[in-house]
């Protein structure tokens, strides 16, 4: 049987969960990337707690439609926030290779040196003396 409390609990974690999810979207049109690092965590955080009510929830009982409608909207808007941190973090990097070009990976195995990379020695010619 489902105690009042857990519903509440349940409740509590999903508002907060709602909430955060609107602070990361706030901080995503920001552009900061300290907001948008603290709000993820935030996320992160509201979502294993409202996971762990929810099973509480459904050990003992079912929920209404309502809520299930609620939760498959914030599904959503977890999704669109991970789509956005995914694009943000896109252009971040573009940016950051724009701006150091050697933080790409080499094409060539090696990387380019000044005059190129060496072939392989034989150790054949260990030692040069004159």
């Amino acid at each position: 049987m489902l105690q009042p409390g857990d519903m509440q609990l349940f409740l509590d974690a999903l508002a907060e969960a709602e909430r955060r999810t609107q602070g990361l979207a706030s901080a995503l049109l920001a552009g900061h990337p300290d907001l948008i690092a603290s709000a993820s965590q935030e996320v992160q955080q509201a979502a294993v707690a409202l996971s762990g009510s929810l099973q509480v929830v459904q050990r003992r009982g079912s929920l209404a439609l309502q809520l299930k409608q609620r939760l498959r909207r914030l599904g959503q808007d977890l999704a669109m926030q991970r789509e956005a941190c995914l694009r943000r973090s896109a252009v971040v990097d573009r940016a950051l290779n724009s701006i150091i070009p050697s933080a790409r990976p080499s094409t060539y195995a090696g990387g380019a040196r000044p005059y190129g990379q060496q072939a392989r020695r034989s150790g054949a010619f260990t030692l040069i003396s004159a």
